[in-house]
């Protein structure tokens, strides 16, 4: 009798052993089906390139062809988008970053039409791509903004009722919130997107929201309005003088290859912009600047000291002059 249950007993035990190894070969087997998670490291730069040239509107609106929304694959989890002048003089650029299971969406463009400029389509498109090549799917958008400026979150009512989607709020309170900065302007923050670390802090002076963006993976250094190759309207001397100046100090701290951001108003020729309204730029430079454009604009913060225009090569400061007297419409 005591060898039967004995018996008995081994058997159920072999019974859940073999249970449990069915479940272990199940977990690897989904294990190694399961995609990698991807790695952003810190210590080696993601390549990445940037188009020959913008699509730059034309001199008939009406016979423009381009997309709404030019959309350039700065890397494989990198985009920039620009969108069409021929629709919105303002040409504004916005930037698409991708992490580990989410997205941010940095900056809506100037026109608020879906039939017009799609902009949430084209998101979309571009999001369920990379779903598909890096074996992710239902990520999570983060709809966030470079400051608050009208011309940059106008399409930012096309994606209130998009699923899975976070809307960071267009008041100071609420994007400093998302952030989590405390102390604005001068506290600098990491944030973590999907395992991509960003760097963030204030830059006011163009607009009193304003943030830069330092993405460590890339070496880019994301500079919004406060510093382009345009028309820098400058409200307050002091915060963006201040501001210009941390960009230095956070690139003396931190490898950065290119200073990337929302517009291009200069025309090659140095010194010289498009009119104020331009629907059609055909020499345009290069949307991203360089170091040395910004030490320009370092140097100049210690040197201005009025209210006025001073032009330079690559950008104009106009400082503390209203926009209608800088209009040629």
């Amino acid at each position: 009798m005591g060898l039967i249950k004995h018996s008995e007993k081994l058997r159920t035990f072999a019974g859940i052993a073999t249970v449990a190894s069915l479940f272990l070969v199940f977990d690897v087997a989904f294990s190694a089906m399961a995609p990698a998670r991807l790695a952003f490291p810190l210590d080696e730069r993601a390549p990445g390139e940037f188009p020959d040239g913008w699509i730059h509107g034309s001199k008939s609106a009406m016979d423009n062809d381009d997309p709404a929304v030019q959309v350039h694959a700065y890397n494989e989890h990198t985009y920039i988008l620009r969108e069409n002048k021929a629709i919105n003089y303002e040409g504004a650029f916005m930037y698409l970053f991708f992490g580990n299971d989410v997205a941010m969406l940095i900056d809506q463009g100037s026109t608020s039409s879906p039939a017009l400029f799609p902009l949430r389509e084209v998101v979309d498109e571009i999001i369920a791509g990379w779903e598909e090549r890096n074996g992710q799917e239902n990520i999570e958008l983060i709809v966030a903004n470079s400051h608050l400026h009208g011309d940059h979150f106008a399409a930012w009512n096309q994606f209130v009722d998009r699923p899975n989607t976070v809307m960071v709020g267009l008041t100071h309170e609420e994007v400093m919130a998302f952030w989590g900065i405390d102390n604005y302007p001068q506290q600098i923050v990491n944030f973590n997107l999907g395992g991509r670390e960003l760097v963030v802090t204030g830059t006011p002076g163009h607009e009193g929201s304003e943030l830069a963006i330092y993405d460590g993976w890339t070496d880019l250094l994301y500079t919004g309005d406060m510093f382009y190759r345009g028309r820098l309207y400058i409200e307050d001397w002091e915060a963006w003088a201040a501001s210009i100046q941390k960009l230095r100090t956070i690139a003396d701290q931190n490898p950065v290859v290119h200073l990337v951001n929302n517009h291009i108003e200069m025309t090659t020729t140095p010194g010289v912009d498009y009119p104020v309204g331009t629907t059609w730029q055909p020499n345009e430079p290069p949307m991203q600047m360089t170091l040395e454009m910004l030490d320009q604009a370092v140097e100049a913060s210690f040197e201005i000291e009025e209210p006025g225009i001073y032009t330079y090569d690559d950008f104009l400061i106009i400082n503390q002059v209203p926009w209608s007297y800088t209009s040629d419409l």
